[in-house]
């Protein structure tokens, strides 16, 4: 992805237009030549706030409204503080190249099975993005969204300021594009592989979230709201006990009846088609009472989740954002 952004030159105001990977600007207007990079040769660039306050509360009523949370959010639900912030990104794009061989395991017309060898060679555009500050538990460590109006970086912005450096993001970066080389292939069983990450452009961006905070029945809660494209990106709201009644009800009727389906089908359609409806029904059954477990809380976004691991449940905990070391 290739993305266009439009400054104004600190000269005469006019707008200069320029593209990822530039590090100079020409203004069309005064012929003023700007160099776009920040102290340690990072480009720094800070997307324009499109989402007003009132938009902001509106997208959180909406998402009060939506999915399994409690019926009546959005009409006992009250805001009790929003404002917004800027948060700094690092935005690392890259060519990545791979060779993959190996083999995957499939079904022959004797009904055995037998290994179908594979080579690829991938060639691809990557962009890896991920927060260059410690946010607290807002839930927010990659950006969904690279359109949008930039505009200077000026103090006066409420901004975090940026804590990791960009020799470990860009390492980070590295390692996250040569994963999704590797998952290009589609090879079950891999017996050689090599990746090559050609960096194209490296940039910290800032953009901008409102932060809200509500109070359902005495207890807060908080989403975020997208500053660009007014999309809440993350949250937590508390779900109904009625939903989740009904999720592990029709999940343990499903479940069960595709368990105790399993002999049935096995005589009709062979015992690999009885293994896959008992799967499937351990699955199901399995989801439904994940939810039930922990349904009584939404969560939304790049939030931590419990999850199960060697029989015991685990939780992952963060903390809270605060506004006192906003700058």
């Amino acid at each position: 992805m290739k993305l266009t952004f439009g400054l104004n030159c600190p000269s005469c105001g006019g707008r200069v237009e320029i593209s990822e990977g530039d590090e100079f600007a020409i203004c069309p207007f005064c012929h003023t030549v700007s160099r776009v990079v920040g102290d340690d040769d990072v480009k720094v660039l800070a997307y324009k706030m499109k989402i007003d306050e009132k938009r902001a509360r509106d997208s959180a009523r909406r998402w009060f409204k939506k999915g399994l949370k409690a019926r009546d959010l959005h009409k006992v639900a009250k805001i009790t503080e929003i404002y917004h912030v800027y948060l700094p990104f690092w935005n690392y794009s890259a060519i990545g190249l791979g060779i993959i061989c190996g083999y995957n395991i499939e079904s022959d017309n004797n009904g055995g099975t037998k290994k179908v060898y594979k080579e690829q060679q991938i060639r691809k555009d990557y962009t890896w993005t991920n927060i260059a500050c410690d946010a607290g538990d807002i839930g927010i460590k990659h950006l969904r969204n690279l359109k949008g109006e930039v505009i200077p970086l000026t103090e006066d912005l409420p901004k975090y300021e940026a804590t990791t450096s960009k020799d470990d993001a860009k390492v980070e970066g590295d390692k996250v594009i040569r994963k999704w080389i590797m998952s290009e292939g589609r090879i079950s069983n891999i017996t050689f592989h090599k990746e090559f990450v050609l960096p194209k452009s490296f940039s910290l961006l800032y953009y901008p979230f409102w932060i809200i905070r509500y109070d359902y029945k005495g207890k807060m809660y908080f989403l975020t709201v997208d500053g660009v494209t007014g999309k809440v990106v993350s949250g937590r709201a508390p779900g109904d006990p009625l939903w989740q009644s009904m999720v592990i009800g029709t999940g343990a009727t499903i479940g069960g009846a595709l368990l105790g389906l399993a002999p049935i089908v096995s005589g009709f359609a062979g015992q690999r088609a009885a293994i896959l409806s008992m799967l499937v029904g351990v699955v199901i059954f399995g989801a439904s009472y994940y939810f039930f477990r922990y349904g009584s809380e939404i969560v939304e976004g790049d939030i931590p989740k419990p999850y199960i691991f060697g029989g015991k449940v685990k939780i992952q905990r963060g903390y809270s954002i605060g506004k006192e070391v906003l700058r």
